[in-house]
């Protein structure tokens, strides 16, 4: 298990060929031996429907029972379950089985100690204590409890705060990809006595057969697509596979990029100040409020949130935080509701309120295939060669992001898979182009231009 699983917000790497199942047994002791400095008697899991949860489970169990630590356990659930169970049982620890977005064969840990996500230099930390072979050898033996209770618990919390979208007639088709989603949203429509929400691939499948469950990716939402521009006055919702990160598809628009969804929310809000990561584009500007430019990342954007008071942040990748009546944590379902929420109480169409965001000459956030050695190399030579020009005003706290009178370029290293993250903006669909142009020749030298051409439209 090589330290470059260790990444910035979780650990997670192709089972089989990167991470062997009964390392899991060693990296629980290494998690417990790094919680057991604060004193942690006991944790709750979770996991996805991924094919290798159950072994991967068996191993951390095992751990926990040498080491004395009490173990609570729901099965199969998303990521805002157990961090929503982190609140409400008797833990001071909470582990993920999952590797979110990425494909079937991968698989990891996302971990929280005290509610709050370990990431950056404490996952390090806790490589140091598996590269050591740590055993954690407690007074007692850890004891499993049954937690699944927790999914109709959270469930129920859900109805409650939101009983009054009981009426939202509106038509919605929701694509669970395969993922954790699925059954909780079963529950949460029966629950709310909606005849007009529709899910789409809501069987938990950890091979993922229909797509990648990414919503962000228009490839991977090709079928809901399909399905909300043949039902007049609908709209869509795509959830990613462990249910932390949701994205809005219109018939209109298409797919929403999450600044644009992150805007509407401001707007509705009335927020003074949002947290935004650092590839978010200028539509941001349309809520008229203070906006706060942070390094990509949940942990970053909260922390960020935290400092100035902002009661809303997000992600181009879909995660959304609210503060104002929620603990903050992302939630893909709990997303969906609050914009459901919010068109009930404008009495507007999907389609409608998305029409008021101005036009945005913008990229996705482009990814293009780089090994993890090499690519933070690439940004720290471009980064230097810019610095040396001096021809724009460069931000640096996530990548390099470079800017001119037409717009702005970002070339940073993804922090979950091995991937250079790329993006841009500019005043008109011309001035892009160049933008786009740019990017491809500060990237020539390091990556193959047929390459760029591929990803760099």
């Amino acid at each position: 298990m090589q330290k470059q699983l260790f990444r910035q917000y979780d650990i997670r790497g192709k089972i089989g060929t990167e991470i062997a199942i009964n390392d899991f047994y060693n990296l629980t002791h290494a998690i417990l031996s790094f919680f057991k400095q604060s004193g942690c008697t006991a944790i709750v899991v979770g996991m996805d429907g991924r094919v290798h949860c159950p072994a991967i489970f068996q191993q951390i169990s095992a751990a926990c029972k040498i080491a004395g630590v009490d173990l609570y356990f729901i099965g199969v659930c998303s990521t805002p379950i157990t961090v929503f169970a982190h609140y409400h049982l008797p833990v001071q620890a909470s582990l993920m089985i999952t590797a979110s977005h990425n494909p079937a064969d991968y698989n990891g840990l996302k971990i929280y100690y005290e509610k709050v996500a370990i990431e950056g230099e404490k996952l390090q930390q806790i490589y140091e204590l598996f590269v050591k072979k740590v055993v954690v050898q407690g007074d007692k033996l850890g004891e499993i409890f049954d937690a699944v209770h927790v999914i109709d618990e959270y469930v129920d919390s859900l109805v409650t705060e939101f009983v009054h979208l009981k009426n939202y007639q509106a038509p919605v088709f929701i694509d669970c990809g395969n993922g954790t989603g699925g059954p909780i949203l079963t529950r949460l429509i029966d629950k709310m006595g909606w005849k007009n929400k529709h899910l789409l691939f809501e069987k938990v499948d950890g091979t993922y057969p229909n797509h990648v469950a990414d919503p962000t990716d228009i490839e991977n939402v090709q079928e809901l697509l399909a399905v909300v521009k043949n039902n007049a006055g609908s709209f869509g919702i795509g959830l990613d596979g462990d249910c932390d990160r949701v994205a809005v598809i219109t018939r209109d628009k298409n797919l929403l990029a999450a600044d644009q969804l992150l805007t509407l929310f401001a707007c509705a809000m009335e927020a003074k100040i949002i947290v935004a990561d650092i590839k978010s584009s200028s539509v941001l500007n349309y809520a008229q409020t203070h906006v706060i430019l942070a390094k990509t990342g949940c942990a970053n954007i909260k922390t960020v949130m935290t400092e100035h008071q902002a009661l809303l942040g997000g992600e181009l990748s879909g995660h959304f935080f609210f503060k104002d009546r929620h603990a903050g944590y992302d939630d893909g379902i709990y997303g969906m509701l609050r914009f459901f929420e919010i068109l009930q109480s404008k009495n507007i169409s999907c389609d409608d309120f998305v029409a008021q965001l101005p036009e945005s000459f913008a990229t996705k956030d482009i990814r293009i295939p780089c090994l993890d050695q090499k690519k933070f190399e690439i940004v720290q030579t471009i980064k230097a060669q810019l610095l040396q020009e001096n021809k724009f005003k460069i931000t640096m706290i996530d990548g390099v992001r470079f800017e001119t009178v037409d717009g702005w370029g970002l070339i940073r290293p993804s922090n979950t898979q091995p991937v250079l993250s790329v993006c841009c903006e500019a005043t008109s669909a011309e001035k892009l182009q160049n933008m786009k142009n740019l990017l491809k020749n500060l990237l020539q030298h390091h990556i193959d231009m047929q390459i760029l051409e591929q990803y760099i439209l």
